[in-house]
Parts: C-alpha cells; structure tokens; sequence
C-alpha cells in the first residue's frame, strides 16, 4: 500500500511538473499597488510547518487571520509543509487562493528535508501552479532557491514606493571546523541584493524603502539578547568570526518575548552589514524560532521573530500567531507591526478556533497571563533591568 501511494505521489508531482515545464516564471506584480487611501498591509505566516491533513486549528487560525487582516500580500517565510504529500499544499495556500490574495514565500530548513526525492525547484514549480503566487527565482544561479524581490507601486502606479525582499537563507551547512549546522544568506544573494538595490535607488530617483523576509535568523540576532562575554563553552554560543555570547539575556534591548535561544547559523557574509550600509531596508522578519516574538533595533535595522503558527510543531500558545505590517506611502519610511495571536483571535465572538486544540478557557487564561508578563516586562525596562 505505502509503495503504492508512493507511485501515486511521483505520478502527482510529474504532472504537475510537466504543467509548468518551459514556462518562463516571473513576478507579476503590477498587482502589488498602494491603495487610495495610501496603505498597504502584508500578512506573514512563519513555520505552519504541518503534514497532510493538516491540524484543522492552523487551517481555521489562516483563514480568521486573513479575515481579520484582509492583507494585501500573504508572505510564508519557511518550513511551510513538512511532508511529501502534495495535498498539504492545499491546506495553507486555498485559504489565500479562495480570497484572490497575492501571496510569495521562501524556503525553510525543513522544506525540502522532507521532501528529498524533490529539488527546491521542483518545490517552486509546485507552488507556481497556486494562482497569485508571486514568488519566483530571481537568479538560478544564486545560491537557494527563490530569492527574489517585488516592487509595490505607488498608488498611481507611477514608480515603486517600496519593495519586499525575499531571501532563501538555506538549510544546513558545514563551518569552518567541518561542524554541520544552520544555513544563512551566502555572499552571492548578499552581493545579488545590493546590485538591485542600487538599480531600484537608479532607476527611482532615491533609495527604495523595503522590508526583507527570510526563515533563519543571522547571527546578528544575538547583539541583541545575549552578552558578549569570553567563550565559555557550552554555555555560549561561538561563531565563525570569533564572536561568543552566553544564554543571558538582556530585556532591555527588545519588544516582545523571547522563550528559545535565537538558532541562526555559524557563518556570516555580511548580510545586515549590507543593510545598514545601504539604508534601504527598514526590517528583516524571520521565523524559525517558533516561540520568540519580538522586534529589536541593530544599527538601525529592525530585527523581528515572528512566532511560528504550527500546531503540528512545537509551539507556545503566549505567541503562536502571525504577523502584520502596514506601512503607508505618505510616510514609507516608517511602518507599523503587531502579531495577531491565535489566542487572541479565538477569544472572539464567533471564533472557531477553540475546540479544534485547546479549549476557550485555555485562551482566556493565555491572555490574561500575558497581560501579566507584559506588565513585569515593562517594570524590568522601568529599571533598566537586565541580567
């Protein structure tokens, strides 16, 4: 029986392969346009990270997230399905197809890892049969796959008021004393990134504000919470440049909550300093660490976690959501983001998400203990706490 529904699923991937084989993608995203009234709103989901069937709470989680929201671009920042099930597609793209919604994405670690008979191109052309699926691969020949960018124009449609990069930050990768760990942004999508920067600044009259997603944090991610202090073995974490930081965070220095050590990769090219040379870029949203749920200033860059909306994964209820930015083109250079929490949502009148994982009394309870912890991280700021 399993060799059968192995045979079936080959036969499912070649047809869908042999649809869109010789056909030469490209973003259309002449439908990425402010609206008249200025906004523009972007809806990401991080780590759904689900089999097939998927957990019936994350598909009703998507579907009153995107009813709550009404976005104007859904964005998947990585370990979207984790099976080589085809139909699991279904579950987290149809409730943005359905709406008519242009989506993107990018790869996670785990993408591929669970589909290894498929190349990440083979998991892009499966994604392009998705009506409203803008995302594509900007240069084959870049390290990963799907790195692109899309340009929003103004709402006149004369020139692009901003634009969202999209970044595959790979799976695994070996440092420099041979040990396997996280990927990251290599040098050639760092250099790939500032060449189309500076042809979007060319071609604009000025630099082009943007907001950058991928599914890995990079290692600047722990300037943040931890200090740097000499290595101290396992209790620190050690980077290829030499860098070491203890698990000892500082809440001062961020929104939000932080439950798991950030897990970027040993290795940097020089991914945020490019960003903070160029000026360009606003925010990087990752995912990845499904329990962390912050934004943070480095250098003038905001780093943001945005907390994984899995059921099927590990996951913390305080957090699970995803994530919103409305930027506005009166004022492109500032923009504005909150998490829409699962728990929040299921607390509404009508909401069907209770039941499907956890009980109504669950989420209440969530609420009110994050109002709590809310309150005790704001009195640790007032004291300018940290350990």
């Amino acid at each position: 029986m399993k060799k059968l529904m192995k045979f079936i699923s080959c036969i499912m991937v070649f047809i869908l392969l042999a649809s869109v084989s010789g056909a030469a993608f490209a973003a259309d995203s002449s439908q990425l346009m402010f609206s008249s009234s200025g906004d523009f709103v972007i809806l990401q989901f991080a780590d759904c990270q689900d089999v097939y069937p998927a957990r019936e709470a994350m598909v009703t989680f998507i579907n009153e997230a995107l009813d709550n929201v009404q976005p104007n671009l859904v964005v998947f920042t990585g370990d979207n399905v984790v099976t080589d099930n085809l139909m699991a597609f279904d579950e987290i793209l149809n409730p943005v197809v359905s709406r008519g919604l242009p989506f993107t994405f990018c790869f996670g670690n785990h993408d591929q890892e669970s589909n290894p008979e498929k190349t990440h191109e083979d998991l892009l052309a499966v994604y392009q049969t998705y009506p409203g699926c803008l995302a594509y691969d900007a240069d084959p020949a870049l390290s990963g796959c799907a790195t692109h960018n899309l340009p929003i124009l103004s709402s006149d449609g004369s020139r692009v008021a901003f634009n969202i990069w999209m970044f595959d930050s790979g799976d695994y990768m070996q440092n420099k004393d041979g040990v396997s760990g996280y990927s990251c942004v290599r040098e050639d999508q760092v250099e790939w990134y500032i060449n189309k920067s500076m042809q979007l600044e060319s071609e604009n009259g000025g630099l082009v504000p943007s907001i950058a997603f991928q599914h890995i944090i990079p290692q600047e991610g722990y300037e943040i919470f931890y200090k740097s202090l000499l290595p101290l073995g396992e209790a620190s974490k050690n980077f290829d440049d030499g860098s070491s930081y203890t698990y000892l965070p500082d809440f001062t220095k961020f929104d939000g909550y932080i439950f798991e050590p950030p897990c970027p990769s040993q290795c940097n090219f020089g991914q945020w300093n490019a960003f903070v040379e160029r000026g360009d870029v606003l925010a990087l949203a990752v995912g990845h660490d499904h329990t962390n749920s912050f934004v943070a200033d480095i250098s003038g860059v905001d780093m943001i976690n945005t907390p994984g909306c899995t059921w099927n994964s590990y996951g913390n209820n305080l957090v699970r959501g995803c994530r919103v930015f409305t930027i506005n083109e009166n004022d492109p250079w500032t923009y504005e983001t909150e998490v829409i929490r699962a728990a929040d949502l299921a607390i509404k009148e009508g909401s069907q998400i209770p039941g499907k994982e956890d009980s109504l009394f669950t989420y209440h309870s969530v609420v009110i203990l994050s109002d709590l912890l809310e309150s005790i991280l704001l009195l640790i700021k007032s004291f300018n706490f940290s350990i």
